[in-house]
C-alpha cells in the first residue's frame, strides 16, 4: 500500500505528464496549422494548388498524438521509478516493495 506522500507524488507526476502531453500536442499541431496556412497563401497567390485542410493536418494530428504520448509516457515512467527508488523502508527495515523476494 502506498503512503499518502507517495499518492500525492504520483498525482503530481500524472498532472505533469498530462500537461506535457497537452503542450507537445499543441506545438506539433501548431506546426501543421502553419503549414496549411502557408499552402493556402501560396494558392491564393497563384503559386500552388488548392489543398484541403484535412490533407495537410491529418498527418500532423497522427504525429502529434504519438509524439506527445511517447514523451508523456517517458516522463511518467521516470516519475514512477523515482518514487519507487526513493521509497522509505517500513519500520522493520525491509523495503515495502519486496523487490528482493525470489522463488
Amino acid at each position: 500500500m502506498m503512503s499518502r506522500r507517495e499518492r500525492v507524488l504520483v498525482g503530481l507526476w500524472v498532472i505533469l505528464a498530462v500537461a506535457l502531453w497537452n503542450g507537445v500536442y499543441d506545438m506539433t499541431l501548431g506546426e501543421g496549422i502553419k503549414e496549411y496556412l502557408f499552402r493556402s497563401v501560396l494558392h491564393e497567390a497563384g503559386r500552388g494548388p488548392h489543398v484541403a485542410i484535412s490533407a495537410v493536418l491529418d498527418p500532423f494530428v497522427f504525429d502529434a498524438i504519438w509524439v506527445s504520448t511517447f514523451w508523456a509516457s517517458l516522463v511518467m515512467l521516470a516519475g514512477l521509478l523515482t518514487i519507487r527508488a526513493l521509497r522509505r523502508p517500513d519500520s522493520s527495515g525491509i523495503p515495502s516493495a519486496k523487490a528482493g523476494s525470489s522463488r
